[in-house]
């Protein structure tokens, strides 16, 4: 409430510029609170406040655009925008934002002798209800019932397992060891002998051509590393422009290390960052989104990366997991995340373009590039994913 105060009357002067009317400008203020107060932990890396409220008012505006929410008609020039707010406008505008988003900071507060968690977990509960339609209320509470079913039938199965009486026969797991007939047709001669020249050569096959920084030597083959064949998606239209891409980032003469790095600073510079509110993780679904945006989040960089390594003829897939920030301070956050993997040489190499690049696509570093265990850059893979 007290940003909002010290806020409001600057953050609608930027709205106002933008928009040059008074409806649409409140529109945008509302909006840009609310998604200020969702980002507000991305404050920490802005260079000022001031620099990050006319961002996420540009952001705002951006996205009330595209779902044609604006009427975008000037009423007033830049000469007549008002300085500040009145108090009645400052009051219905947060009228306005608590009506759309719970906000209210009492609301959790204990109270000494009277406060106990499940007192606080059925306030927000009833708090949460109040925003919720008939039919979302059904949706949770059979989620609900099907939780406790889940961990009732969980409970009844493993007192069955530790608690039912012995019928007076051999166990299942007993009967795996006693039967001697298991053992009938081992001996001595059905062991397989290996040597001291089979084991090198296997060291030698995993290992040999390896450099200590994050990669292969430019004598590596691709039919050694690779699934031989290229890999496609079952829409021959994104396959069409997966092979134009390959045939303009790659060339015959290229090391495997040199084609990987091709394909991940073009995946790098050919997206910008931008949330995606549909949580999808499906292939085609995120390469179509890509190819007609040219933004997306995290999923669509490895996704887009995996496929052209796929089509390229590397083993790649896309990895879900925890991005870490902050490892190292009290402010420490785990975010949503995804990467690659990739099989070379008998080795697990793992990539995060999305981690690597700059949100507007102009930088592409080497951070999280082909990092593995016994290069130098697996320590700092290791501090930052989970």
């Amino acid at each position: 409430m007290q940003f909002y105060n010290r806020t409001c009357d600057r953050v609608f002067g930027y709205a106002f510029e933008r928009c040059l009317n008074r409806a649409d400008t409140m529109i945008v203020c509302r909006e840009a609170f609310i998604d200020m107060y969702f980002d507000i932990s991305d404050l920490r890396t802005a260079p000022n406040v001031d620099y990050w409220q006319r961002k996420q008012v540009d952001k705002t505006l951006r996205y009330l655009v595209r779902k044609n929410r604006l009427s975008l008609i000037h009423e007033k020039t830049l000469a007549d925008i008002p300085d500040s707010l009145t108090a009645d406008e400052k009051e219905d505008l947060w009228r306005r934002i608590n009506r759309t988003i719970d906000i209210d900071p009492w609301r959790l507060v204990p109270v000494p002798g009277r406060t106990s968690v499940f007192t606080v977990l059925a306030d927000q509960a009833a708090s949460d209800m109040s925003y919720m339609s008939p039919l979302d209320i059904a949706k949770a509470a059979g989620i609900v019932l099907l939780i406790f079913a889940m961990i009732g039938g969980a409970g009844f199965g493993a007192y069955c397992f530790l608690f039912r009486g012995s019928s007076g026969g051999v166990e299942a797991m007993e009967e795996i060891f006693l039967d001697e007939r298991s053992y009938d047709a081992y001996n001595e001669e059905s062991r397989v002998r290996v040597t001291d020249e089979d084991i090198n050569r296997l060291i030698r096959e995993a290992f040999g051509g390896l450099d200590d920084e994050g990669g292969l030597s430019s004598h590596s083959a691709v039919t050694r590393n690779s699934s031989k064949e290229p890999v496609y998606t079952a829409d021959d239209a994104i396959n069409d422009r997966l092979k134009v891409i390959l045939d303009e980032i790659l060339t015959d003469e290229m090391s495997d290390t040199e084609r990987l790095w091709a394909i991940y600073y073009y995946v790098g510079t050919h997206i910008r960052y931008e949330t995606v509110s549909d949580r999808s993780e499906e292939q085609l679904k995120l390469l179509r989104y890509y190819f007609k945006h040219q933004t997306g989040d995290s999923r669509h960089y490895a996704m887009l990366f995996q496929s052209l390594c796929n089509a390229a003829g590397y083993d790649c897939e896309m990895i879900k997991g925890r991005f870490v920030l902050n490892g190292d301070t009290e402010f420490r956050r785990d975010i949503l995340h995804y990467w690659n993997r990739m099989r070379l040489n008998g080795m697990y190499y793992y990539y995060d373009c999305e981690a690597d690049t700059d949100e507007f696509g102009t930088q592409v570093r080497e951070y999280y590039f082909m990092a593995t265990d016994g290069n130098t850059k697996w320590s700092v893979w290791n501090r930052d994913h989970q």
